[in-house]
């Protein structure tokens, strides 16, 4: 393929766009939305430190407004509960629900699906090079030193 036939940020830009339509049809049967899953998904992996909403907007590079909402929604859907920390009453600590930790099961396996549905027909050998491929593009826009070769 020729280097100026191909625009990757495009490609990357609709490749988001379809899978993120795809996963929030399938969330729709829990009321949830990509977003308000990854905070679920981020809780469900944290679940040892207490978290809070500043540290949801630093993980996911989302404004104080955005998170807020996010966090509004799961508390009404019973997903998570906000805990007021003991010294200082402005900070709130976010658990999962029983609610909320019941997804974690049936949510992976719709993960699962939609992502083996997404790479169907590509081989081992294919996917480890896409996965180094995408690790090294990752890795030269985060890399605040770039190499030049």
């Amino acid at each position: 393929m020729n280097k100026q036939s191909f625009n990757f940020g495009k490609t990357v830009k609709q490749l988001n766009n379809i899978m993120e339509m795809q996963f929030n049809h399938s969330l729709k049967q829990w009321d949830l939305t990509s977003s308000q899953f990854s905070v679920i998904m981020y809780l469900l992996h944290n679940q040892d430190q207490e978290i809070n909403q500043k540290m949801i907007e630093t993980a996911f590079l989302l404004k104080g407004p955005t998170v807020t909402g996010i966090v509004k929604r799961l508390v009404e859907k019973g997903f998570i509960r906000r805990r007021p920390d003991a010294l200082d009453r402005r900070i709130n600590y976010l658990e999962l629900t029983e609610k909320g930790l019941a997804l974690e099961t049936i949510v992976c396996a719709e993960i699962t699906r939609l992502e083996a549905a997404t790479l169907r027909g590509i081989s081992d050998d294919h996917l480890d090079l896409l996965e180094a491929l995408l690790s090294q593009i990752l890795k030269n826009l985060t890399d605040p030193s770039p190499t030049t070769e």
